[in-house]
């Protein structure tokens, strides 16, 4: 990537769109440029778009917004794929040898070619994560130079309904005039910019608590082991406490600042505005809360990792701000909690943003980012003025030109010459996939 140039990610979540510009160095670090949010306003719904046009009009306004803050205009972005459909599942692929010949990294990549292809019925392929190799039927952790008569890799690939990526195509790509850089599945870039090494080792599960949903993440051994999309969020509590008799809108200030989960929830912790009941607001918050938590340690169970979590549960997301949730969580888990912290390690500035869980997952994207999405001008040469000869003329010359220009008006469609010019073609890549394999996985372009 160019060093004048810069990267951008973009993240369109159920209660809002935001987006972020930066700049990456040689050593992969990134400088947040800019940034910006626009509400969602219902057009999108658990991940996924649900008003195409809407959702082009926003992307637009942010677009223009990140680019009166750096001055320069923006020709791609990368953009997350998240929704409720999201899942993992395991896919094995095999392939035999003769026992003698070395195994090579060609052999390795020909192997995740072909789990890439593998597509599930009425499902799409998003990401294939880094595997794990068998020789022979024994774990390899390296099985480059290795000999062997078979080998096996047992990959992670994250699916999801077709329309999640449809949608975005339809929204950014053909609405909004941006091109698409790359698709980067959410939740596993999430992961990349929050989680530790040690925690990935030893086991852990990555609640992203969203607002239209709650995403489980399970890491194990350094790898991601489970994920799947639970369709409660945030959003889900704020329309229970709305049937309070308030607003949207004040039903999410109310749930913000008095909401509380635990033993201690009806506690006032600030002066309680005298329309609202404590005690009613907080138990439905929580038996709202209580359904959710429920599902997420019965996914937990679910993935046959229940008992190797050592280090227990990490939240993250903008609903994981409800006041007790680390207390309330691990009371009904029985497993250590902590919130999810985004590494300095990966972006040198913006603290504020590596702060405010909105933008983490945004935020994670530019770690998978490449391409410069710098839109470059195409300046098209004028043509050179050729001067002008008068000819030196005679009485018989100009008696020709006279009549010439008298036939010119009677007859003005015969002479008009047409002036015809070539147009350039000009083809740019669409972004290509790059392949991850520490621990994202490999990046899929809307070409493939």
């Amino acid at each position: 990537m160019e060093q004048s140039g810069f990267i951008v990610g973009i993240d369109l979540g159920t209660s809002k769109i935001v987006g972020v510009l930066g700049r990456k160095n040689e050593q992969g670090v990134i400088s947040i440029l800019a940034s910006e949010s626009i509400p969602s306003d219902a057009s999108v719904r658990y991940g996924v778009i649900y008003n195409i046009d809407e959702v082009a009009g926003k992307i637009k306004k942010l677009i223009s917004l990140l680019e009166n803050k750096v001055g320069k205009k923006i020709g791609k972005a990368y953009v997350s794929i998240a929704g409720k459909s999201l899942r993992a599942v395991e896919h094995i692929e095999t392939k035999y040898l003769d026992g003698v010949t070395p195994i090579t990294f060609a052999m390795l990549d020909s192997m995740e070619q072909q789990a890439k292809l593998n597509k599930p019925d009425f499902y799409t392929n998003y990401s294939v994560l880094a595997p794990e190799y068998y020789l022979d039927g024994k774990y390899e952790e390296d099985p480059i130079e290795k000999t062997a008569s078979t080998i096996e890799g047992h990959y992670r690939l994250v699916i999801g309904r077709p329309n999640i990526k449809a949608n975005l195509i339809k929204s950014i790509s053909e609405k909004a005039k941006i091109e698409i850089a790359g698709f980067i599945v959410g939740p596993v870039s999430s992961g990349a910019l929050v989680l530790d090494e040690e925690d990935r080792q030893k086991g852990c599960a990555l609640v992203d608590f969203g607002a239209g949903t709650t995403t489980l993440s399970i890491y194990k051994g350094g790898l991601l082991r489970y994920m799947t999309v639970i369709p409660f969020g945030g959003r889900t509590v704020t329309k229970d406490v709305q049937e309070l008799g308030f607003v949207f809108d004040s039903a999410e200030t109310y749930k913000k600042r008095y909401g509380k989960l635990g033993k201690d929830k009806n506690k006032p912790t600030a002066d309680v505005a005298p329309e609202v009941d404590l005690r009613e607001l907080n138990k439905v918050i929580q038996l709202r809360e209580d359904e959710i938590i429920l599902n997420v340690l019965h996914q937990i169970k679910e993935s046959g990792f229940a008992e190797e979590l050592e280090a227990g549960i990490i939240i993250m997301g903008g609903a994981s701000q409800m006041n007790g949730l680390p207390e309330y969580l691990f009371e009904k888990s029985q497993m250590p909690v902590k919130k999810a912290v985004a590494k300095r390690v990966y972006i040198n500035n913006a603290a504020e943003l590596l702060q405010n869980p909105s933008y983490t997952q945004v935020l994670s994207l530019l770690l998978f980012a490449s391409e410069n999405c710098e839109k470059k001008e195409v300046i098209i040469p004028q043509e050179e003025v050729k001067p002008v000869v008068t000819p030196i003329s005679t009485p018989h010359v100009e008696e020709e030109i006279e009549e010439e220009e008298i036939h010119e008006e009677e007859h003005p469609k015969k002479h008009k010459k047409e002036k015809k010019s070539k147009d350039g073609k000009q083809t740019s890549l669409f972004g290509f996939f790059e392949k991850i394999q520490n621990f994202g996985g490999t990046m899929f372009n809307d070409e493939e």
